[in-house]
């Protein structure tokens, strides 16, 4: 007998609803519903249009439950860190920030001179990144924000999005572990750190493991869409957790490997049983956050292929049209191993003239500037496959573990140069996909909740079964060497 899940997988850029089919330890999913999302810019300020996105989930919902099949759960992944803020009576204070506003730096910068960042680490074990939930809220303090003093619930953004359907406010473990505000020892709130920052602790909901169930539909949604009440689910409510989930390593394969979830962002990390909050971690701002079956997600947050994307877009807004398999044809056709850029610089961080910033940085580090598409994103693409590599040996040398597979999941799996250049400069195995694991990863998370499978194991098969990957192996050691160690000399 199949059952049948609905996921909602929300990124920066873009969100889908896909239905999941599970039956004889297989998932097959369909999508329905694809939908743009984006920043809206106010006066300066990055906000997120939460009802426009709660319209097009309901439109997805909709489609959904036209298919005829019974919906056995509902769940909601989207981007970590951002939030909305309740009141008193439950309504929403405004709409949420956009991780990318300008004024989380500054507010970032204010709070570390009174919260030295050695104390921080050991508390929280999170890298330091100017939009973590706990700076964003630090931001509003500043401003005085009314939404702050005033309000009484934070929801992440996938959790307030499950709030509009069903009414049920908590915070799920995954997202909630993104803020900078959670022990990754005991997997609770710090309580402490949230009062040290002057963030109210009474904003501060139920904790929630993934898989937990989240109420039902609404009855005023099931007369609008005119159906029966349909369960929701905590699913792994951080798209990361869920790819991370989703990743085909199979039971028994040791910790001889690591994980790159690819898209706008790259998440590159270990799967470990407890968290590693050293000093050496923190002077290499690697961080600790939750994810399915109690473990944690080591990793380092990479600028990822939002280098390539905001170049698109300058170049659209001049009136210059490249799709992006066209821009992959003339990175591949481009000179390789002339400028290299370090991707995590925080002059890549915000929205604005990419091909630009690229340059002004070659320039500034006394390389060959590269002038044409091609080449500036060959330059991006190197620049993060080198970044990887360096990834991969900080990730041994705080482990102590040897990686010899890489498994790169997520939409930029399906970027074949890309993964070219990656086993090539990380001169290890390289496992390509599912491409939907975050899609796979929330819905199966939903099918433990529901009782169908019982741990994280019996994820990864059903995963295994239901999906086709690619494997890889390094060439070209000694020119990729070379270039290596190009790259590590940049700021």
């Amino acid at each position: 007998m199949a059952s049948h899940y609905l996921a909602f997988d929300i990124g920066a850029s873009s969100g889908r609803a896909i239905l999941g089919t599970f039956a004889e330890g297989k998932l097959v999913l369909e999508e329905l519903h694809r939908f743009e999302n984006g920043a809206v810019d106010v006066n300066g300020g990055l906000f997120w249009n939460l009802l426009g996105l709660f319209q097009e989930l309901k439109t997805g919902l909709k489609k959904a439950l036209a298919t005829g099949v019974k919906l056995s759960g509902v769940g909601i992944d989207t981007w970590g860190v951002d939030f909305a803020l309740l009141d008193a009576h439950g309504m929403f204070m405004g709409f949420p920030r956009q991780y990318r506003d300008p004024r989380n730096g500054p507010a970032m910068d204010a709070l570390l001179t009174t919260y030295p960042r050695e104390e921080l680490y050991a508390r929280t074990g999170l890298q330091f990144m100017p939009f973590n939930t706990i700076f964003q809220l630090a931001a509003m303090r500043q401003a005085n924000d009314p939404a702050l003093r005033n309000g009484r619930t934070l929801l992440f953004m996938p959790n307030a999005l499950t709030y509009l359907f069903t009414g049920v406010a908590a915070a799920e473990y995954t997202i909630a572990s993104t803020s900078q505000l959670l022990d990754p020892k005991t997997r609770r709130w710090a309580r402490d750190v949230a009062r040290r920052a002057a963030i109210p602790t009474r904003l501060l909901p139920k904790l929630v493991k993934p898989g937990t169930p989240a109420g039902q539909l609404r009855p005023a949604l099931c007369e609008e869409l005119n159906c029966q009440p349909v369960p929701f689910y905590f699913s792994a409510g951080h798209d990361t957790a869920a790819a991370v989930a989703a990743v085909p390593a199979a039971a028994g394969a040791g910790r001889d490997w690591a994980y790159l979830s690819s898209g706008t962002w790259s998440l590159l990390g270990m799967e470990l049983d407890q968290p590693c909050v050293s000093e050496e971690a923190r002077r290499l701002d690697y961080t600790n956050e939750g994810g399915v079956g109690g473990k944690i997600r080591f990793l380092k947050n990479i600028m990822g292929l939002w280098l390539v994307q905001e170049c698109r877009n300058q170049w659209r807004r001049e009136g210059r049209e490249h799709s992006f398999a066209e821009l992959n044809e003339l990175s591949a056709a481009a000179t390789p191993f002339r400028s290299f850029v370090n991707p995590n610089n925080p002059v890549f961080l915000t929205p604005g003239d990419m091909p630009a910033r690229l340059q002004d940085y070659c320039r500034q580090t006394g390389q060959p500037v590269p002038e044409t598409p091609g080449a500036i994103i060959r330059c991006a693409h190197e620049s993060l496959a080198l970044r990887y590599r360096q990834t991969v040996e900080e990730l041994e040398q705080l482990s102590g573990q040897r990686i010899n597979t890489l498994y790169l999941v997520g939409g930029g799996s399906q970027n074949q140069l890309l993964n070219r250049l990656t086993t090539n400069a990380v001169q290890r195995t390289v496992v390509t996909g599912p491409v939907e694991a975050t899609a796979m990863g929330n819905l199966l998370v939903q099918i433990m909740g529901a009782g169908e499978l019982r741990n994280l194991k019996e994820i990864r098969q059903v995963v295994r079964a239901s999906t086709e990957t690619g494997r890889h192996q390094p060439e070209d050691a000694a020119a990729w060497e070379a270039a290596y160690q190009r790259f590590r000399a940049l700021p």
